[in-house]
């Protein structure tokens, strides 16, 4: 698929992401918050590299830039279609 503004994608957060998160935002949460988030594409720089708007489960969005495509943390890709 090709990226293009609009598009939801799954983000997954990165360690640097949670402190970021659990040190600013979300001091009173339990745990660790992990996994992956909804983003929305809001700028395309490649096929494989955009910014994202990531969507939290609270008051606070997170923006990334420059993200490539991937499964690792830090990077985003397609949701998997369940069937």
């Amino acid at each position: 698929m090709k990226p293009t503004v609009g598009r939801i994608v799954n983000y997954k957060l990165s360690e640097h992401d949670h402190d970021n998160l659990k040190n600013n935002f979300y001091k009173d949460s339990e745990g660790k918050l992990e996994g992956t988030l909804p983003a929305i594409i809001v700028r395309v720089w490649s096929e494989t590299t955009v910014n994202l708007k990531v969507l939290t489960d609270g008051p606070i969005d997170v923006w990334k830039t420059s993200v490539s495509q991937g499964d690792l943390a830090g990077q985003w890709n397609w949701p998997v279609r369940e069937q």
